[in-house]
């Protein structure tokens, strides 16, 4: 059985000699909170954990998980799809701002646009030109950014069928472009959107083989 947020965070700062008072700095998280979140005196809110994964260096849905978020172990494409939609959609719910519930049907059709956009010259030169300083500036990383990696060099260097470089190049405008479903300054769920995206292909490549 993994850990509890509150056992996890204690582990944490352990192995990182951080002090509780220092982790309260560094997030602006009053220490007297930190210490009941890692004394199972009460929840953490979805902005605690995003101040703390920023902080400690640790993925955002790692601490969500270990909130008590069920997530399924299994390897299934989908459901690996559906536990980021409802981590997006428990964020979203505790979020100062407003926005719609995320849905498959909005990144769809919005992956849907931007294939019409790779279909062209001007979008592909839009990744050349853009893809690394965009990488960059989102300090992202994981499997999803190595996939978008991937799908970078398998443009620039055409390896694909018309229709496969279409869809990478759908998800690598989706990363780059600042008009996603969720935005990019909506941190951690502006990049998780993009993890759902490149997924989203990957399951469309696959179907095409």
């Amino acid at each position: 059985m993994s850990q509890n947020i509150g056992d996890y965070l204690k582990e944490q700062l352990k192995e990182k000699h951080i002090s509780m008072r220092e982790l309260s700095k560094q997030t602006n998280i009053n220490v007297s909170t930190i210490s009941r979140i890692i004394n199972h005196k009460r929840k953490p809110t979805n902005q605690h954990l995003v101040e703390i994964s920023k902080a400690l260096d640790v993925p955002f849905d790692e601490l969500l998980q270990r909130t008590g978020l069920p997530v399924k172990s299994s390897e299934n494409h989908t459901n690996d799809i559906q536990t980021s939609i409802v981590m997006i959609d428990q964020f979203l719910e505790q979020s100062d701002d407003h926005y719609d519930s995320f849905s498959m049907e909005k990144l769809k059709k919005q992956l849907d646009c931007y294939e019409k956009d790779a279909e062209t010259e001007e979008g592909r030169r839009l990744i050349l030109d853009t893809f690394h300083q965009k990488k960059e500036d989102a300090g992202a990383r994981g499997a999803y950014m190595k996939k978008l990696f991937t799908f970078f060099h398998r443009i620039c260097h055409k390896k694909g069928t018309r229709k496969e470089l279409i869809l990478m190049g759908a998800a690598l405008i989706y990363f780059i472009s600042t008009a996603d479903v969720i935005p990019d300054y909506l941190f951690p769920v502006g990049y998780l959107d993009d993890a759902v995206a490149v997924q989203v292909v990957m399951n469309a490549l696959a179907n095409k083989t």
